[in-house]
């Protein structure tokens, strides 16, 4: 499913590096959001996707939300952007 989500980054435009070679949004979605929520929850990625709609407002607004602003928010636009391809891929 990792894999999938970067491809689904990719099409809508992400990308994987910056001009000058530093990791990008693809990157900190999915090494740094995604992977922190996974460690925060005790979840797998699978599992997350299950239950990101319940999830994603916790780390906008609710009791992780200090989390959400963390590490340049990644934590919150990975969700969000997860959310997303969960839905459109019919995933959850």
């Amino acid at each position: 499913m990792k894999k999938q989500f970067e491809l689904w980054l990719e099409s809508k435009g992400y990308s994987y590096f910056t001009p000058e070679g530093r990791p990008s949004t693809i990157y900190d979605y999915v090494n740094r959001g995604l992977k922190r929520v996974c460690r925060e929850e005790h979840l797998s990625l699978l599992e997350v996707a299950k239950r990101v709609d319940r999830l994603l407002p916790a780390y906008q607004y609710g009791k992780k939300s200090e989390i959400g602003k963390s590490i340049s928010r990644s934590c919150r636009s990975s969700l969000a952007a997860f959310s997303k391809f969960v839905k459109e891929q019919g995933i959850a």
